[in-house]
């Protein structure tokens, strides 16, 4: 008997924790389009921002909640009455709204920031649930800085907000501090302790493990993750958007699990994202990097070139691009299966002997300047036939 995968839930924070990244101010109608593409793919809830932070902000939660039909709107408050009352007049009107009061609970935060006792930060979280509940039975909390938290708090914690029905409970990585086996750990002991919890996965990037210490979260029984496309948000950012996707997708069998996210609309949904935002996105980014799919290496490009599954693990249509965005660049560690198809692109067919010939030119060229243009490979491919290139 087969058994289904597991469907693993998305809480995207691009339009939220994503704009924190500094730098990043989305217009009003940059974050309708954002939302849209995203409810688009499929992503199960939409964080769309902090309405009681600024008039704009507000508007903006408000316009997405009247246009967006396709997905959940979710709006943050920090576990006070007044927060939440404006997070709940933003996105009433949503066809799904979603509340997320948070607050911070370890010792430092509780001490440094709010300057408050464990118990008077139980309570607060507490009633804060309960107000929310007065406006809809969709209300998540975050737990900022849970994995700073002593282990005792964090159940008492979560043993409150149970008890008032919260729907989700956040575990966050708020600094990117914990190990994966560690934040895999931390979810496990609170679901030992309370089976039936619902727990979203929440992980920054700041030693580079916010989509392993998510996947964690998951394999131990996380039903969500929070994530951020092309890893945008505080510092060093959140857990990617589209790693987790295509980990998750990829490996579907190995894990257990799938995602109901259409992963062909990726790339033109970072590239809108990477627009409207000013960031650009580094070379070798995983999934959406330029570089994904482009091979330097000779060993490398003659295997891609015979089967592009030697090299590649997933394809460029899988994620939005086509075929012919895979590419091979010519440079002084590549071999002649490169050169070969490059001159073929260019139009030139050459003899084993004129082949020969040109790779020597080109290797002779590199050790001159980085790389090779058009122009260059033009000259080569004509030089190598005993021919004269003119422009």
């Amino acid at each position: 008997m087969t058994t289904e995968p597991r469907i693993i839930k998305f809480y995207e924070t691009t339009l939220r924790d994503g704009e924190q990244t500094p730098g990043v101010n989305y217009f009003p109608e940059e974050k309708l389009a954002i939302a849209q593409a995203l409810a688009n793919m499929g992503f199960d809830t939409i964080d769309c921002g902090f309405p009681i932070s600024s008039p704009g902000e507000f508007e903006a939660v408000r316009l997405i909640a009247s246009k967006v039909e396709n997905a959940e709107i979710c709006a943050i408050g920090r576990a006070n009455f007044a927060d939440i009352d404006a997070a709940w007049e933003a996105v009433k009107i949503a066809a799904h709204p979603v509340i997320e009061p948070f607050i911070s609970v370890s010792p430092l935060h509780r001490k440094v920031k709010l300057g408050k006792t464990r118990e008077e930060v139980l309570e607060m979280a507490r009633t804060a649930v309960a107000h929310a509940r007065e406006y809809t039975e969709n209300v998540d909390f975050a737990l900022e800085d849970t994995t700073r938290t002593e282990p005792d708090f964090i159940l008492e914690v979560c043993a409150a907000l149970l008890r008032e029905g919260v729907r989700f409970v956040t575990l966050c990585d708020t600094v990117g501090i914990s190990l994966p086996w560690e934040f895999g750990k931390l979810v496990a002991d609170v679901r030992r302790e309370f089976p039936g919890i619902r727990i979203s996965a929440h992980c920054h990037d700041d030693l580079g493990m916010a989509v392993a210490n998510a996947m964690e979260g998951v394999r131990n029984g996380a039903e969500r993750v929070d994530c951020s496309f092309n890893g945008l948000g505080e510092r060093a950012g959140n857990a990617a958007t589209e790693e987790l996707v295509m980990v998750i997708h990829t490996r579907s069998n190995d894990l257990g699990m799938a995602v109901n996210v259409d992963t062909t609309k990726i790339i033109p949904t970072s590239h809108l994202i990477g627009r409207y935002s000013g960031m650009q996105v580094q070379w070798t980014k995983s999934v959406v990097g330029k570089n994904a799919f482009a091979h330097g290496g000779g060993i490398h490009q003659d295997g891609v070139l015979k089967d592009a599954r030697t090299y590649e693990i997933m394809t460029p249509e899988s994620i939005g691009l086509n075929a012919a965005d895979r590419r091979i660049y010519v440079g002084k560690l590549s071999g002649r299966a490169a050169l070969s198809a490059q001159m073929h692109e260019l139009g030139y067919e050459l003899e084993k002997e004129q082949l020969d010939q040109a790779f020597q030119m080109a290797k002779l060229l590199l050790g001159k300047k980085k790389t090779l243009e058009e122009l260059d490979m033009r000259y080569i491919a004509e030089a190598a036939q005993g021919k004269t290139y003119t422009a």
